[in-house]
């Protein structure tokens, strides 16, 4: 149901482009892979629904970048973030259906259309944890 608040036990994957500027090997995910892109209007980071969509099928939809990687998190760790100085981040994981990308759901923050410097950083150290990196025979554009 669109606008449903996940549990808090559900397992949530963000897709990462295995080349810079959103990827620094050998292993860094880039703080760039959580912040919203205002030009297209997006309300939240994009995630899918480990429930819905395997890792497997997420790296090989067709708008998916050529090698990418997939890092997960649980959903009561996003919303448990706080920033530097110990703040919470008020951050949610709705559901948002879209009958062309099942399992979709994004990260917001308290205000729709916009996370902080200190969520993107939370978020990109939270997903960092579940990261593989590349097998060295893997190509990078």
């Amino acid at each position: 149901m669109d606008g449903e608040r996940l549990a808090d036990d559900e397992v949530v994957y963000r897709r990462i482009p295995a080349f810079k500027p959103w990827f620094e090997p050998p292993d860094r995910i880039a703080t760039g892979n959580f912040k919203l892109d205002r030009q297209r209007g997006d309300l939240g980071l994009s995630v899918y629904r480990a429930s819905v969509v395997s890792a497997d099928e997420l790296v090989a939809k067709p708008d998916a970048l050529p090698n990418s990687l997939v890092a997960s998190a649980l959903v009561g760790d996003i919303r448990a973030l706080r920033s530097g100085d110990d703040k919470p981040l008020q951050l949610d994981v709705i559901a948002v259906n879209d009958e062309n990308d099942p399992g979709h759901a994004e990260i917001r923050g308290p205000t729709p259309g916009t996370l902080s410097p200190a969520a993107s950083n939370a978020l990109r150290n939270l997903f960092q944890q579940s990261l593989q990196p590349p097998t060295p025979s893997a190509e990078v554009p």
